[in-house]
């Protein structure tokens, strides 16, 4: 994002915890609470009728909103592939292994249970509005215990750069650690992406995790 204001919208069905977001956002001169929404069609509405200049750069989701921990799944479905569209941050207190395999599945680029501290949630925030994959202790710790088999026919560098992918790094970052050049590592997570059937870097960290793919094929 550079220089420029990350825009949030922030959608939970309780309001206390709706104001504690937005004041340790806002708290943050780079960091803006653009709406609030307590349910999928209110987000929807608030998408549909910001502004341009307020339009959100990220929305910070929790996945229970009154009717089930999958209720916020629908809204990341509904958001994915849509052009233009913010990015998804799932910040819920639900972290079982299916929740957090639907939320990165449907096309999430994070996810942070409610315990982490403002300093984790501020960075979470600024780097998926960068693109990049973040995942908290409670995600990563019910993907570890899912992860098996199935190991697809990676190439080593396709390997080498899921690893890094999983690890949170950007296309800049991962070419930077391989020495190759960023238009490169596109490519092999274009690759990537192919042979695992997936269309996005959340699904994508949550198949490896999930299948146990870190190993060279």
């Amino acid at each position: 994002m550079g220089g420029e204001v990350v825009r949030v919208l922030v959608v939970d069905d309780h309001p206390a915890l709706r104001l504690g977001v937005r004041v340790m956002l806002e708290d943050q001169p780079d960091l803006r609470v653009v709406g609030e929404a307590d349910c999928v069609d209110q987000a929807l509405r608030l998408l549909a009728d910001s502004p341009a200049e307020d339009a959100p750069d990220v929305v910070l989701l929790d996945l229970n909103l009154g009717a089930g921990p999958l209720q916020g799944v629908e809204l990341i479905t509904r958001l994915a592939g849509q052009p233009g569209a913010p990015v998804v941050l799932v910040f819920s207190a639900y972290g079982a292994a299916q929740e957090v395999f639907a939320a990165l599945d449907a096309g999430a680029m994070g996810f942070l249970g409610k315990d982490v501290g403002a300093e984790a949630l501020v960075s979470a925030v600024r780097a998926a509005a960068r693109g990049e994959s973040v995942l908290g202790p409670v995600a990563v710790d019910r993907l570890l215990r899912r992860m098996r088999g199935g190991i697809p026919a990676l190439s080593r560098r396709e390997a080498e750069v899921l690893r890094l992918l999983v690890d949170g790094l950007s296309n800049r970052q991962i070419s930077a650690r391989l020495f190759i050049s960023e238009a490169t590592a596109k490519s092999h997570l274009t690759n990537i992406y192919a042979k695992l059937g997936v269309e996005s870097r959340g699904a994508a960290v949550a198949l490896a995790l999930r299948e146990g793919l870190l190993r060279v094929g």
